[in-house]
């Protein structure tokens, strides 16, 4: 008969090497369960995020059409009667700083005279994505400002500048034939917006649209 002290040592044995490989692997398992619901929770926050933005400058574009009859964007003396060429927030025009009444009081013209704010949006993080990366760039000088989505790529802005109550439907060019191929020609909008998505080109299937 085992004493006491031979029963207690047997219960303190630890696990085996055997043991010890089992709930490892169980571990490694449910982790590579775990990896690809995590990277789509997050893939879905940041659509939603970027989808966020997208609808409030829709709105803030609405606002101000009915605030001056006009758009935001200085447009060409002559367009042949078609909208005017996809808008790029990549600080080369200034839309934002219309819509953020960040614009040169001194300019002429002055596109938001009554200097009404019609969209507040964050500022960029650390790694420059998703914000204004220059949060002063409409400040004094009215530089324009650079909008970016989740993966540091400007928004594409499409509007309606020919009052024809549509717009030229982008889908019709993406390379995935799921989506083109099924896509009308037009939009029934004033303005659309799309974001380049993970792969950071445009008109491919991961692009994040006002639309659909």
């Amino acid at each position: 008969m085992k004493s006491h002290r031979q029963h207690y040592r047997s219960i303190k044995r630890g696990f085996t090497l055997v043991e010890l490989l089992v709930v490892i692997t169980i571990i490694a398992i449910l982790a590579s369960l775990a990896v690809p619901v995590v990277n789509k929770v997050m893939e879905n926050a940041n659509t939603l995020r970027i989808k966020a933005t997208m609808k409030d400058i829709q709105v803030a574009i609405g606002n101000y059409r009915s605030e001056y009859n006009r758009f935001p964007i200085l447009l060409p003396s002559s367009s042949g009667g078609d909208d005017v060429a996809p808008i790029l927030t990549n600080g080369t025009n200034q839309i934002i700083n219309i819509l953020m009444a960040q614009t040169d009081p001194a300019a002429s013209p002055n596109m938001n005279a009554r200097n009404i704010k019609y969209v507040d949006l964050p500022n960029a993080r650390n790694s420059q994505t998703f914000g204004i990366i220059d949060p002063s760039g409409g400040a004094g000088g009215g530089a324009p400002i650079q909008l970016v989505d989740m993966w540091g790529q400007p928004y594409t802005i499409y509007l309606d500048t020919n009052y024809d109550n549509r717009i030229a439907n982008p889908d019709t060019q993406n390379i995935d034939q799921r989506i083109s191929a099924r896509a009308p020609k037009f939009l029934s909008s004033t303005s659309g917006m799309l974001s380049r998505g993970r792969d950071k080109t445009i008109n491919t299937r991961d692009d994040i649209v006002s639309w659909r």
